[in-house]
């Protein structure tokens, strides 16, 4: 995708609907953009439909909220090859370039064109004859606190694992610092398109994280479940219940997505400022 920077840049304002409304964001933010000569195309909350003509118009996708609204807005973006440009307004903001604190900031590196941006990852689920795009991961799970999934998993054909548990997360890189992270899996570069495997609570020792080739295709064997049912969720959203006997395949997308970062910051840099990454206690 590539960036192009009109002589006027047209932006749509996303927000989360259960933190703002759009007179607070009329009222607090719009008129931050335009006063940078920045067309505010319209104010959408993140859940409402969206005028084709207009979502096409618009150079950015500017959104406002925490990463739960960035990856709402994600299947959006993708879908019209829009960029996003994130200020957070939730809580930890891995994905957010600015903060709260820096909408004035944001406008002005939007009006001088002070900005990168990150080429990401997407992976793709076909579920009832419909590919679905998740920017974070995909997650298999039991719907109830007790009882196991048996899963099957395999690799390019080639059983990877068979375990009983509470599921199983796909992610990209973007999604390892997330879920798949405080579930044991690794922290990836964006920069690298695989996938990563990280079963939840498998009843075994053997069963650790792994990392797939963006070449590989997934397939995932839901064989029994001992309590309630399962079900696949997508960037948080509950897609689909799973029902004994099926089976899902994921893969790599050949879509991408870009999320935009300060001239000043790189990934690293927010590994450490956002998540403590590498610090040494004091």
């Amino acid at each position: 995708m590539e960036i192009v920077w009109g002589e006027i840049l047209k932006i749509i304002l996303f927000f989360n609907p259960t933190k703002h409304n759009k007179e607070y964001i009329e009222k607090n933010i719009s008129y931050i953009f335009e006063s940078n000569n920045i067309e505010v195309l319209d104010i959408l909350s993140a859940s409402s439909f969206v005028n084709e003509k207009i979502a096409n118009s618009a150079d950015f996708y500017v959104v406002l909220g925490g990463d739960g609204t960035v990856l709402r807005i994600s299947q959006i973006a993708t879908f019209h090859n829009k960029p996003i440009i994130s200020i957070n307004l939730g809580t930890l903001g891995f994905l957010s370039a600015y903060s709260r604190e820096e909408i004035e900031l944001a406008a002005l590196d939007i009006k001088n064109k002070n900005l990168k941006f990150s080429s990401r990852y997407l992976i793709k689920c076909n579920i009832d004859g419909k590919n679905i795009i998740a920017l974070n991961d995909f997650v298999i799970q039991k719907s109830q606190p007790v009882g196991t999934i048996d899963l099957e998993v395999k690799v390019a054909n080639h059983i990877l694992y068979s375990f009983l548990g509470d599921g199983i997360i796909i992610s990209t890189p973007t999604g390892a610092t997330g879920y798949a992270l405080s579930s044991g899996g690794s922290i990836i570069d964006p920069d690298l398109n695989m996938m990563e495997l990280v079963p939840l609570s498998p009843h075994a020792l053997n069963i650790r994280p792994f990392i797939v080739s963006p070449n590989r295709s997934i397939e995932i064997n839901i064989n029994n479940i001992s309590a309630g049912f399962s079900y696949i969720t997508g960037d948080g959203n509950i897609i689909k219940k799973l029902e004994p006997g099926t089976s899902i395949k994921i893969s790599g997308s050949e879509k991408r997505i870009l999320l935009a970062q300060k001239n000043t910051e790189t990934f690293y840099s927010t590994l450490n400022k956002k998540l403590a990454f590498g610090r040494r206690f004091e």
